[in-house]
């Protein structure tokens, strides 16, 4: 949601995800260790956001592995068919 429609609270995240805040919370957490998004107090909301530049990352990163993926298991495929 962040990454479609922009910054958000954890509060509007957790109303439209129908998850408690604390859960949206945690998730925001760990994204934002990883890179994917970062946070930052505006009053008294701390608003989110997606880093796109580390979004677009690992999704390249995730499709050469799942490009892999699908690789090994074709010729796994093929492999047990013979």
């Amino acid at each position: 949601r962040l990454a479609q429609r922009g910054p958000a609270s954890i509060a509007g995240l957790s109303d439209e995800a129908d998850v408690s805040r604390q859960a949206v919370a945690k998730h925001l957490r760990v994204l934002s260790r990883a890179g994917l998004a970062s946070g930052r107090r505006q009053g008294r909301e701390h608003l989110w956001r997606c880093r796109p530049a580390t979004l677009h990352t690992a999704q390249a990163y995730l499709a050469e592995v799942g490009a892999r993926w699908d690789d090994t298991l074709e010729r796994l495929k093929l492999f047990a068919e013979s």
